[in-house]
């Protein structure tokens, strides 16, 4: 099994997604690179990068059998647009992980959809790495996806005591243009 583990860009650790991929990666079988950001933290077995280009990041998505990734919206994207159906553990505020719990709120939106797996503990991430056996095939998503997924997330705003504006500017500024995105 080939495995890509992804922390993203930001200027805070990750500590916490890389220990639970070193225990629950299994001792033998599994090849791959994990992308570690300023983390300390290096998952056995796996290659070692603190950051990607994106010609880089785009092979590592071809080349993976599962991702493993943190909830930012571009490489949640580009995983989906690749194919897969990421591992996923959102970042936390209280944690020291992130400036807010944005994260959450994006896996609450995408996780319904069956467009992503939130894993919480190192026992459903070896869950979850044990019943994925193939290589995905390449698949852009449909509009009425991508509406499903506004709506998701437009919702989820309009429920909140107060509006998130910011996360919709985020998944703009995060998520590739219009031209891409639609289904061709």
């Amino acid at each position: 099994m080939r495995v890509f583990v992804t922390v993203g860009n930001a200027l805070d650790p990750f500590d916490r997604l890389l220990e639970m991929v070193d225990a629950a990666l299994p001792a033998e079988g599994v090849e791959g690179l994990c992308q570690h950001g300023v983390s300390a933290v290096r998952p056995r077995g796996l290659k070692h990068v603190p950051i990607l280009t994106r010609p880089e990041f785009d092979s590592e998505l071809c080349r993976a059998d599962v991702v493993l990734c943190h909830a930012g919206v571009g490489t949640l994207w580009s995983a989906i647009e690749a194919g897969h159906h990421p591992l996923v553990v959102p970042r936390r505020e209280h944690l020291g992980e992130h400036v807010n719990d944005h994260q959450l709120e994006i896996c609450a939106a995408l996780e319904p959809e069956g467009l992503i797996r939130v894993v919480s503990t190192t026992h459903e991430l070896a869950a979850a790495l044990r019943s994925t056996t193939r290589v995905p095939e390449q698949r852009p998503l449909d509009q009425s996806a991508l509406r499903r997924i506004g709506d998701a997330l437009g919702a989820l705003g309009r429920s909140r005591r107060r509006a998130r504006p910011w996360l919709l500017r985020l998944l703009q500024f995060g998520s590739p243009p219009l031209e891409r995105m639609r289904f061709r």
